[in-house]
């Protein structure tokens, strides 16, 4: 979809991106793997003039809305792309960064804050690979939130601005790298949430409007109690939270959301291929097997089950 995206011809092309620069950024910013990295700033070198004026159109998109809502709609490259174009976006991101370190800085987010945040990219690239077998990135557009000033990373969570100006609320988010999702993490995350965004955004979480959190999730629905260990971290979070019913819930469907969360496998991977090399893999391969539709469950956070 380019539905953000200005029209054609109507913004400049992107320059051509300079391979040590994005290589530089890729490794020093986004704590990418150096294959990824390597390969990023090579296929820059063969970027045509169509590709630069997408991607000119995906950076001027950014530009034109920091500090907007959610992420904007870019195409998805081909799955069998081969060429520049599977790091297109990735493009138009790393164009952006200092972008986002000045709205950080004019709100006062400091540079510890945009690097962590940026950590997510290359996590992404990692995913990416081993889920086509080859470096690029599918998922660009995620990160349209991350350089507009949208979402923040505080300790084991990514929190979100969403809602409306009038009806603002915290989207939250798990990374994969990021560690054991323990009730005391996700505590502290929530904790230096409820004070970094009243700080940073006083005009949407005034002292009198308290901040409501939700999540929309694979690792809410509740069939999992059924074929994970009791001891299961996943099963502790997912009992945070107050789901809303799938007949409420468009993105009820988890197919794709367990693929590529719980397999890094695309959505297209012949459940016999999928990898059963850890204990999470060996529980949901179960429910799998047994016929289980795993679903993408939506739920708000209750800040009293989970504690002071």
């Amino acid at each position: 979809m380019t539905d953000d995206l200005p029209p054609a011809g109507t913004v400049p092309p992107l320059p051509k991106p300079d391979p040590d620069r994005v290589r530089e950024l890729l490794l020093e910013w986004c704590n990418a793997d150096p294959e990824d990295a390597f390969a990023a700033a090579e296929a820059a070198r063969g970027l045509d003039d169509e590709m630069l004026a997408l991607a000119g159109r995906m950076h001027r998109s950014i530009a034109d809305d920091m500090g907007g809502r959610l992420w904007l709609r870019w195409p998805k490259p081909a799955a069998d792309g081969s060429g520049p174009e599977r790091f297109l976006g990735l493009y138009a991101v790393l164009e952006a960064v200092p972008l986002m370190l000045d709205f950080h800085r004019g709100i006062g987010v400091g540079e510890a804050y945009s690097r962590i945040l940026l950590h997510d990219v290359g996590e992404k690239l990692r995913l990416n690979r081993t889920m086509y077998g080859r470096p690029g990135l599918d998922v660009a557009f995620w990160f349209t939130a991350h350089v507009r000033g949208t979402i923040y990373q505080l300790g084991r969570l990514q929190f979100c601005i969403e809602g409306t100006a009038a009806a603002p609320r915290m989207g939250l988010h798990i990374r994969g790298e990021g560690g054991p999702l323990t009730p005391e993490a996700v505590r502290s995350s929530v904790a230096q949430a409820l004070e970094f965004f009243p700080a940073r955004f006083p005009e949407l979480f005034g002292p009198d409007e308290p901040m409501s959190f939700m999540c929309s999730s694979w690792l809410l629905d509740p069939q999992l109690r059924d074929w994970l260990p009791e001891r299961s971290n996943i099963l502790k979070f997912g009992e945070l939270f107050d789901l809303v019913g799938p007949a409420t819930y468009v993105n009820a469907g988890g197919h794709d959301d367990i693929w590529r969360f719980v397999f890094a496998r695309t959505p297209d991977t012949p459940m016999e291929e999928l990898p059963t090399a850890n204990t999470l893999q060996k529980s949901v391969m179960a429910g799998l097997k047994a016929g289980v539709a795993f679903q993408t469950r939506l739920g708000g956070l209750n800040l009293e089950r989970l504690g002071p």
